[in-house]
């Protein structure tokens, strides 16, 4: 009698409870713990899912390895779950077990690329360095240093592939970054399932919401996962949810936007960004000084804890320079909370009056303002600006890559105005604007100067004090 428990094995997870893996049956198999245990999935472990949360969020010590194998369940959830409708739409839809894996694989390896510290090194580093961000380089990873290993796949947690069907890496690749011109044109199937991975509801974002809201300690209203699956489909434009899912979406995109609020934009968090944000980019220079596409075996041992090590060990070697002895007591203060910056103005606004072709101020925009309307005792004085923006409602959530379909029964078709119903539920973009200084000393000064800053010429009424 054959028993799955050889070559299915399963991994605790404090969301999903178990969740199911392929393992080798022999030597020169390759399964899913194959790519699991390969160095550049390994290397999650060492960076946090939460840029700078962790730091104020005491149990946030989860890692993107975590997240990306809650992504992975999550995707192949789906993948089961929409295969029948999938098929119907695109007759080249290969086996189901074909179908599920490539999604696996999309959700584990879509944040393969990430560096330490994860969107803020694309931001402050990454991007303006080289030209790249962590799609890209999660994109190269998969089709050249993990291809072969996502070729020599046969089967999913479910079952065997049908004979002579291989994972493709390039299908994986484009799942995480849709429209990819790069990667040339994919199938019908894989096309219609880019909003799994890539949309505005997605395996990753049910994961993360959840995820980091559990590990922080954040109690968050109900996030119906397993009800937005359910009553999800793919139509001839690809993933859509019927109306019965309005209530379960309406709540997971308030979710997240309180998760944004609370966690991700928390003051301390983003104070210690402005700090990092100082040094970062000196300190990458000597850490990484070429393109992770040209020097990938540097790349892969750079994490958040190769980061900390090599600054400490500037600060105990005596032949270190000037320069790296005082960027090692900057990342001392950060690493110990010693953070230079404390939040002494803050003003959420759902709409302001930007320059002519801007959709809001810049910090640097900011910053001018409020300088203009400090006294002139005050010329001078340090101090930092901060503007922090989310959009609860995903970006044109009627048209794009990021298009939110819904089915209504009774006409048979996607009705728009079904969309725009829960989207009056959901608040409006919002942007958090923030000022930093070194100490409470000319709090008043600050605050008074940037509320005018925020006030003067703009509507009264659009300003929400929190």
């Amino acid at each position: 009698m054959g028993l799955p428990y050889d070559d299915i094995h399963l991994i605790a997870d404090p969301l999903y409870g178990y969740q199911r893996i392929t393992v080798p049956r022999s030597d020169d198999e390759v399964a899913e713990a194959t790519v699991i245990d390969d160095p550049w999935v390994q290397r999650l472990k060492r960076i946090h899912q939460l840029q700078s949360s962790w730091w104020v969020f005491p149990t946030a010590e989860h890692s993107r390895f975590a997240h990306s194998l809650g992504a992975m369940h999550l995707a192949g959830e789906f993948g089961q779950h929409l295969y029948d409708t999938l098929a119907d739409q695109a007759p080249d839809t290969p086996s189901r077990p074909l179908v599920e894996e490539t999604l696996r694989m999309a959700g584990l390896l879509h944040d393969v690329g990430h560096g330490p510290f994860s969107h803020f090194f694309d931001d402050q580093y990454l991007h303006p360095t080289f030209g790249l961000d962590h799609e890209q380089l999660s994109q190269h990873l998969i089709i050249n240093e993990l291809g072969d290993q996502l070729r020599g796949l046969t089967r999913s947690p479910h079952g065997g592939f049908a004979p002579g069907e291989r994972v493709d890496p390039v299908h994986v690749a484009w799942l995480i970054r849709a429209q990819s011109p790069d990667l040339g044109e994919v199938p019908r199937w894989v096309a219609l399932l880019h909003s799994v991975l890539s949309g505005a509801v997605t395996a990753d974002n049910m994961d993360y919401v959840r995820r980091d809201a559990y590990l922080c300690g954040v109690s968050l209203s109900a996030v119906d996962v397993p009800r937005l699956i359910y009553y999800s489909f793919c139509s001839s434009d690809g993933l859509t949810f019927h109306k019965r899912a309005l209530n379960a979406l309406r709540a997971f995109l308030n979710a997240r936007f309180y998760m944004y609020e609370n966690v991700y934009f928390h003051r301390i968090g983003h104070a210690i960004d402005l700090h990092m944000r100082e040094i970062f980019t000196e300190t990458m220079e000597y850490v990484l000084p070429r393109s992770p596409l040209d020097d990938l075996r540097a790349y892969r041992h750079l994490t958040e804890w190769s980061l900390f090590t090599e600054v400490e060990r500037w600060l105990d070697d005596p032949g270190s320079s000037p320069r790296r002895r005082r960027l090692a007591q900057e990342w001392q203060r950060i690493i110990h909370r010693d953070v230079k910056y404390r939040m002494v103005y803050e003003q959420a606004i759902e709409r302001v009056s930007p320059p002519p072709g801007a959709s809001e101020w810049t910090r640097e925009q900011f910053h001018e303002r409020i300088v203009e309307r400090l006294p002139a005792a005050l010329a001078g004085i340090e101090f930092v600006c901060d503007v922090a923006s989310q959009d609860p409602r995903p970006l044109n959530p009627m048209v794009g890559p990021k298009r939110i379909l819904i089915y209504d029964p009774a006409s048979g078709h996607v009705e728009e105005e079904l969309l725009t119903g829960i989207l009056e539920f959901v608040p409006a973009k919002a942007h958090l604007y923030r000022v930093f200084a070194t100490t409470h000393e000319h709090d008043r000064e600050l605050g008074e100067a940037a509320r005018r800053a925020l006030t003067d010429g703009a509507a009264a009424a659009s300003l929400t004090n929190l």
